[in-house]
């Protein structure tokens, strides 16, 4: 909290008494503190020309200032607190994640190995067809699945790791596109892959990360929803 010395000035107070009275400050220092402003203050009361007194309005008007800036300074602490809360409460959320499965918004799906790859697709309509592709890392077409037609919402899909040519497919990462017949028109959908959430990483330059099985890192704002 500061008060600026032309005010000071404005009020009758010259540099001279004002640097007496505070003792602390220095040529480069043009700020007083409130407490130094209240002994300015009182002393310039105290020696004022009774015949010529200084306006008071204008020693209210810095206490104002002072008091509003005490405010903002509650206001932020009281804001820093709340947002600590707030990170707390985050960090029980998410670590309650470890051991249910999350589904993000990707178009990578895992295959664990001796498991079910596992996803979620967006339909914005009805759909008179809905067929899904998936491809390993280098492109090859390892199945596609005919939906027929489906209704407006989340289309849940899942894959064994049969291949169409027969024999499974290797535990990995591949890549899940999906798209729909809507009114007419072949329209791609949004995918969403689902895995176990293994960990919560918290701190850090991202700040807190859930962490899914073969898929990376997420935000938890990133979850679209748990199982």
């Amino acid at each position: 909290m500061a008060v600026d010395t032309n005010t000071l000035q404005a009020l009758g107070l010259s540099p001279a008494a004002t640097a007496a009275a505070s003792g602390t400050r220095t040529a480069n220092n043009k700020l007083v503190s409130q407490d130094q402003f209240l002994k300015l203050m009182t002393a310039q009361l105290n020696n004022q020309n009774p015949m010529s007194p200084q306006d008071s309005t204008q020693f209210l008007s810095q206490m104002a200032q002072f008091s509003m800036v005490s405010g903002i300074q509650d206001l932020q602490s009281s804001f820093n607190s709340f947002s600590g809360a707030i990170q707390q409460n985050q960090s029980l959320s998410a670590s309650n994640l470890v051991g249910h499965s999350a589904s993000v918004a990707s178009d990578k799906a895992m295959l664990p190995g001796n498991g079910t790859l596992k996803g979620e697709m967006v339909l914005p309509a009805a759909a008179s067809a809905v067929t899904l592709r998936i491809t390993d890392s280098s492109g090859t077409l390892m199945k596609v699945e005919n939906l027929g037609p489906q209704s407006q919402g989340n289309l849940p899909f899942a894959w064994d790791g049969t291949q169409d040519g027969g024999g499974l497919a290797q535990p990995g990462l591949y890549t899940v596109k999906a798209e729909a017949v809507i009114g007419g028109q072949t329209t791609a959908l949004t995918t969403q892959a689902t895995a176990p959430v293994t960990g919560v990483t918290l701190g850090g330059a991202k700040g807190m990360q859930v962490e899914l099985q073969g898929l990376g890192s997420y935000a938890l704002s990133d979850i679209q929803s748990v199982n």
